[in-house]
């Protein structure tokens, strides 16, 4: 693609629907309340369940992402495309002009289709410069804490599982969550990452955790408040007890002083490497926060943002906010889908791996369309080397309604609701020949390698679980 195209790209892009929830789920955890205030507004939201699931051919709340109006394909500075070095990116994409695929060629669970990379670079966007220096103004007025001062100062619990709904081959632990986040079904889990992908011994001051993300859907709590996003770090060192906290993710905004808001996107996937937790804007591209400094946050009211009168910064009912920092916007006319998200340590440099929800209706054309993508990380700043960094490799999967996706050495392991009912699979489908499928956990959602074993959660209300397998099973 050449310059001047990829520029008339940046603002091409069309938005499309990301994978549709299990609306029947729920979570929660510091934010326990059942009053909410905004400002002088004082709202008791419903507790009732939905009765009904709502269809994946809805355009209600659930199935059509929201576009934040800070994160566009059309916002993006594509004015330099070196890396933090000063070095050229020599990629033999810039002088490339390929087509879009049509669509998949093969058949369902044939393996992998690989398609032109070059159709697929990711620019750094403009967030960079605006978002950097009002983080820098908060972490000034507000305390700070690192992740890992937060993995000290947990203040939950998760309760250890002996089984899980479903059909998984060698489960070695798995946790629930508590009661309050088995049920409310208003925070939605969605994406998993951990210390696994973030350090190269896998630990974290000699701790393994995971990360899991959830969103807020507003129109089901009925909350005067779009809460947004957030993430539970989880450590799992002492299996079977399990501890954790929520941590609310917030965008940095100008005011006086400066302020924050909540981010309004459904994060199906995230990923944690070093400070840096990447999370997806399912048709944008990937958020970028800072988890070196997290905003120690007054968590005494259930608002979020800068409080006049009081003179204090609420989280939500959260003490901790991480702070999002940047972006990288997709700048390909054939509009790539975020929905899952993982960290490919198998290679180097390392890579984010990217995968696409389809299921024929309210995404894409065809179920089998969905495809995998993967951009290289500058292993010493954890960000994505170049002002514009081409994909290393894309190919269509082969399978519908990808929830989760993982690689290692050239293996892509996939979670699919695609079963009839609340059904899982995993298929696991190696980078020449056709995708084996085996049973999974019910509602499946991502999907993270740590090592000999493959981590997964489910999303339903009353059967949410996290749990991680022996990955010889899947071999």
């Amino acid at each position: 693609m050449s310059r001047r195209l990829l520029l008339l790209a940046l603002t091409s892009a069309a938005c499309f629907s990301d994978d549709p929830p299990q609306l029947t789920a729920t979570v929660t955890g510091d934010d326990s309340s059942t009053t909410t205030t905004s400002g002088t507004t004082t709202v008791t939201p419903t507790t009732a369940a939905p009765t009904t699931e709502v269809p994946t051919t809805s355009t209600t709340t659930g199935t059509t992402e929201p576009v934040d109006p800070t994160t566009t394909t059309g916002d993006t500075d594509t004015t330099g495309d070196t890396d933090t070095t000063g070095e050229p990116n020599d990629d033999p994409c810039q002088a490339a002009n390929p087509e879009c695929p049509a669509g998949p060629t093969g058949m369902p669970g044939g393996g992998l289709e690989e398609i032109d990379r070059c159709n697929f670079p990711l620019a750094r966007a403009s967030e960079w410069g605006t978002l950097a220096p009002l983080a820098d103004a908060l972490a000034e007025a507000l305390p700070t804490v690192t992740i890992a001062e937060v993995l000290t100062d947990l203040n939950n619990t998760a309760l250890t599982a002996p089984t899980v709904p479903g059909d998984v081959e060698s489960l070695e632990l798995a946790f629930r969550w508590d009661d309050e986040d088995f049920d409310k079904y208003w925070w939605l889990p969605q994406g998993l990452t951990g210390t696994a992908d973030a350090y190269d011994d896998g630990l974290l001051d000699g701790r393994k955790a995971v990360l899991v993300s959830w969103w807020f859907d507003k129109e089901l709590a009925q909350f005067p408040v779009d809460k947004g996003t957030r993430v539970s770090l989880v450590d799992v060192t002492d299996a079977p007890e399990f501890r954790l906290r929520h941590i609310l993710l917030v965008e940095p905004v100008p005011g006086d002083p400066v302020d924050f808001q909540p981010i309004p996107i459904r994060p199906g996937g995230i990923a944690w490497y070093g400070d840096t937790l990447y999370v997806t804007d399912p048709n944008q591209g990937l958020r970028v926060f800072d988890l070196s400094r997290l905003l120690d946050v007054d968590a005494t009211k259930d608002q979020i943002g800068y409080d006049a009168d009081a003179h204090a910064w609420y989280g939500g009912l959260y003490s901790y906010a991480a702070m999002q920092i940047g972006a990288y916007n997709h700048a390909s006319p054939c509009a790539p889908r975020f929905s899952t998200l993982a960290v490919d340590r198998s290679v180097s440099p390392p890579e984010l791996v990217v995968a696409e929800y389809c299921d024929g209706v309210s995404a894409c054309d065809d179920a089998t369309a969905g495809r995998v993508f993967s951009w290289p990380l500058d292993p010493e700043t954890g960000r994505l080397p170049y002002g514009i960094t081409w994909a290393n490799s894309a190919a269509y999967t082969g399978q519908s309604e990808i929830q989760g996706a993982a690689r290692r050495e050239g293996t892509y392991y996939l979670s699919s609701s695609s079963p009839p009912g609340d059904l899982g699979a995993l298929h696991v489908v190696p980078s020449a020949g056709p995708a084996v499928a085996h049973g999974w956990i019910d509602t499946p959602e991502a999907v993270m390698l740590d090592g000999e074993r493959i981590w997964s959660l489910s999303e339903k209300s009353g059967a949410r679980y996290v749990f991680a397998a022996a990955r010889a099973a899947y071999e």
